[in-house]
């Protein structure tokens, strides 16, 4: 995750006012302003003569001015009840800088004017925490770090002008007011309300109508919590304890006198200062010193030569050198030499010329460490406007570069092995046919599978396994040329390409493979000697693409295994005919639909809190007349490449709402999860696509969920984004499926309208044994908890797994320990039995 916080330092304020004012003359009425702020639905009135503002009437003003005995009979007029404290700011004025007046000054409002005092708009505090660009800082922070202790909890008997006088009093924006067992909220906006309508504030406030308290965890973020008052249009937020207990009271000025005493903001408004810096007193310049000082980053004061001046203790952490050995000399005694001159010139020239500049470099440490760092330098003007000084601030990105590495690592690379994995497997596989094509040579592509590797996990365990996949692995590189590929997709298989071959150097590559492979292996003081079944295929001979390479090179090892396995086998025309061809499931797919061949099966979803099933994910399964039963895994991606996948998608569709309608009549509450490709995501309107298919079986949103892969993000993000907000509107939750196998991106994750995260089986299968896929799993849990998505871990098969996904937190499981997917009428008959086997003793006995 990034630890750089986005500033909205450059946002001029004119950028978010509000431009549509209500004004009123000082000689309106104070009745009159009451009825525009109801009907409105806005805080305050400004108060112009002509275009000039001279005051504003906010709601407190109001309230004071209804319930103060000096007017009993007419309504005053606004001069004589107004507030003449303005908080004027230029337009051009950036929302950060408002932001900390509004803090000093205590207003809830802000009036912005151009250069010659002219009305442009007014800003709200609500519209400073909108736009302020916090979300890391938001993220990390909970409700309840910031909320205050609700301190006017009333009952619902009490007169509404007392509880009016209250407010006025104590200077609350809403009180508390408890009827009927439960919290009611009265805010400002609601008292304008009543007075504006003319209601009788001597009842008691039970003859009020008020609206119910929404009230959310303490532990949930700031971030959360204002994507929650953003969509509901909130202005207060009741907060829980541990117990249950709605103790605290969140609004939006709690969250933005949380965001402008952050440090970084004030560092960066100290810097972009830096004029009105050279002018306060001494006094003040120690305060910065300190906040100087006490930073994690880097700091470099030099004068115009570019000698330094001052550095902080951050400085010496990171580069090794204390302050008395730098000061008086130029920072290019950090060079590390990896930058040519020609790179500090242009530095030095956008410098000049911007003020500012700032990118990664790389320094050396006194040690001689070379190190990436983050550079950002900044001129500071004299009141002349000429360049004094010159502040730069750094931070050390070696560990960022480390994760970015393990990253690239484990996006490239099999874990247990080293080897390349089926992504960079593809890659290269294209490298090598285009190299053949343009040299008129051939290649060659092995389908590798160990024989009964299985009996060696169950004999020694999965650890030894590895250890056996590891040995092969290496032997197996090591047997290769220069410019050979060798990969493991998964389990016991490894994909092989031989470049620039012909038939007898490949029979010689062969033996020496196979012996090489059925050398010994000793595994805990035993000798085992293991065997490989190979399929070959040869680019251009068998199939002139990649994917048609490896299929066929897999198709050729099902018949050496066949053949009674530690045998090669060559692909032929004959044995494509026999193995499914992609041409001939095409012809069969087109087909398909028409006549009655595709059928949605069901996995549930367990919830691992209680073993309850809190829903089914439909998977769709193809019984081919002509080809028996044909894998997702082979027809999906013939189904996208010629476009059926729109057709196919909205059967599926169809045919789980059709489901969805028929359990629901059936007393049976089962939501189900549908999977779209990322192709129909990118080439229908999903929610009209799903909203036709709730409306048509009148179903609840609840009732269908939907679930896509990480690629479709890929193509277009504002669509994604768009796509997913309609379908929130319609009440649908989206789930991210196969988490970590894709294009992952947390700012994806952070911004998306997201419910749910799927974790890959690929994570899941190593859980026990590897420590790193449990800490891997782990942080994807934390991760996504915090983030308010739900957590689901797929191909669960042991309840080893399922213990520890129990105790890291996850919430749901779907895999065979519980149930393989299923048929609809067998689906039902075992929820049923389920139901009756899970009691809450019964699951904590089986998931124990």
């Amino acid at each position: 995750m990034s630890q750089e916080v986005a500033f909205s330092q450059g946002v001029q304020v004119e950028k978010i006012c509000q431009t549509d004012i209500v004004c009123c003359a000082p000689e309106a009425r104070l009745d009159e302003a009451l009825q525009l702020m109801a009907a409105r639905a806005i805080g305050s009135v400004l108060v112009c003569e002509g275009q000039v503002p001279v005051g504003i009437l906010s709601r407190a003003e109001a309230m004071s001015s209804c319930l103060s005995s000096a007017y009993p009979h007419a309504s005053p007029c606004l001069r004589e009840v107004m507030s003449p404290r303005l908080l004027l700011v230029s337009a051009s004025t950036s929302i950060d800088e408002v932001g900390v007046e509004m803090l000093r000054q205590r207003q809830r409002h802000a009036v912005v004017v151009d250069a010659e005092g002219r009305l442009v708009g007014i800003v709200s505090e609500r519209d400073i925490v909108n736009h302020q660009g916090l979300e890391h800082d938001l993220f990390l922070r909970s409700v309840a770090d910031i909320a205050p202790k609700i301190s006017l909890r009333i009952d619902a008997g009490v007169s509404m002008r007392d509880i009016i006088d209250r407010l006025r009093s104590t200077g609350n924006s809403a009180a508390l007011v408890l009827h009927d067992g439960r919290h009611a909220i009265l805010t400002e906006t609601d008292v304008i309300r009543f007075l504006a309508g003319g209601a009788d504030i001597d009842r008691p406030a039970a003859q009020f109508v008020l609206s119910e308290l929404m009230a959310v965890d303490g532990g949930m973020s700031l971030f959360t919590a204002r994507k929650i008052f953003r969509r509901h249009g909130f202005r207060h937020l009741g907060v829980r304890d541990a117990d249950g207990q709605v103790t605290r009271l969140l609004s939006y000025s709690d969250i933005l006198h949380s965001v402008e005493r952050d440090y970084v903001t004030r560092l960066k408004e100290m810097l972009d200062h830096r004029s009105e810096a050279l002018q306060r007193s001494m006094h003040n310049l120690h305060l910065i010193e300190k906040v100087i000082n006490a930073s994690m980053e880097g700091v470099i004061i030099t004068d115009t030569d570019g000698l330094i001046q001052s550095v902080n203790p951050a400085f010496t952490a990171i580069t090794g050198y204390p302050a008395q050995e730098v000061i008086g000399r130029n920072p290019s005694l950090l060079s590390s030499g990896r930058h040519d001159r020609q790179f500090y010139v242009q530095m030095w020239a956008r410098l000049k010329r911007d003020g500012q500049w700032q990118g990664e470099i790389w320094n050396r440490t006194k040690a001689g460490t070379v190190y990436p760092e983050w550079l950002s330098i900044t001129a500071i003007n004299d009141d002349d406007g000429e360049v004094a000084r010159y502040a730069a601030i750094f931070h050390d990105l070696t560990e960022v570069k480390r994760s970015e590495a393990r990253i690239r690592q484990m996006a490239h690379f099999d874990d247990v092995t080293c080897l390349a994995n089926r992504k960079l497997f593809n890659d290269r596989l294209a490298l090598a046919i285009h190299y053949a094509r343009e040299q008129r040579s051939r290649c060659a592509v092995l389908a590798l599978d160990l024989d009964m590797f299985k009996r060696i996990n169950d004999r020694f365990g999965h650890a030894c396994g590895d250890e056996v996949l590891r040995t092969l692995a290496q032997r197996i590189e090591e047997s290769l040329g220069s410019t050979d590929t060798a990969a493991r997709p998964g389990g016991d298989e490894f994909l092989v390409i031989l470049n620039d071959i012909d038939a007898e150097q490949l029979n010689r590559r062969l033996e020496h493979l196979a012996r090489v492979i059925s050398t010994p292996v000793l595994i805990d003081a035993t000798e085992m000697r293991i065997t490989a079944s190979v399929g070959v295929a040869i680019y251009p001979d068998d199939v002139g693409d990649g994917e048609g390479l490896v299929q066929a090179a897999e198709t050729a090892l099902h018949q050496a295994k066949e053949e009674g396995r530690n045998a090669f086998s060559f692909f032929s025309p004959e044995l494509h005919q026999q193995r499914q061809s992609r041409y001939l499931m095409t012809a069969h797919l087109h087909h398909a639909l028409g006549n009655g061949e595709f059928q949605l099966y069901y996995q549930p979803k367990i919830a691992l809190e209680n073993g309850q099933v809190v829903g089914v994910e439909a998977l769709l399964r193809w019984f081919s007349a002509e080809l028996g039963s044909v894998s997702p895994e082979r027809f999906i991606p013939v189904a996208e490449d010629t476009g059926m996948i729109d057709e196919i998608g909205a059967w599926v569709m169809q045919e789980a709402a059709r489901q969805a309608r028929r359990w629901l009549d059936q007393g049976l509450v089962l939501p189900i999860a549908v999977n779209l490709s990322a192709r129909q995501f990118q080439h229908i309107d999903v929610a009209r696509f799903v909203s036709t298919a709730l409306e048509r079986y009148r179903l609840p949103a609840s009732a269908l969920n939907i679930e896509l892969t990480e690629t479709s993000f890929l193509h277009s993000a504002e669509k994604t984004a768009e796509a997913l907000m309609q379908l929130h509107s319609l009440g649908v939750d989206v789930a991210i499926d196969d988490f970590g196998t894709g294009y992952s991106s947390l700012s994806y994750i952070r911004t998306m309208s997201l419910d749910q995260l799927k974790i890959d089986r690929s994570f899941v299968n190593n859980i026990t044994d590897s420590d790193r896929d449990r800490q891997l799993v782990s942080a994807i849990i934390a991760m996504s908890q915090a983030l308010g998505l739900s957590v689901v871990a797929e191909g669960v098969e042991t309840e080893a797994q399922l213990q520890v996904l129990r105790e890291l937190g996850c919430d749901q499981a779907q895999g065979y320990l519980f149930c393989r997917p299923l048929p609809t009428d067998e689906l039902v008959l075992w929820h049923r039995q389920w139901q009756l086997r899970i009691s809450s003793e019964a699951w904590e006995k089986v998931a124990n």
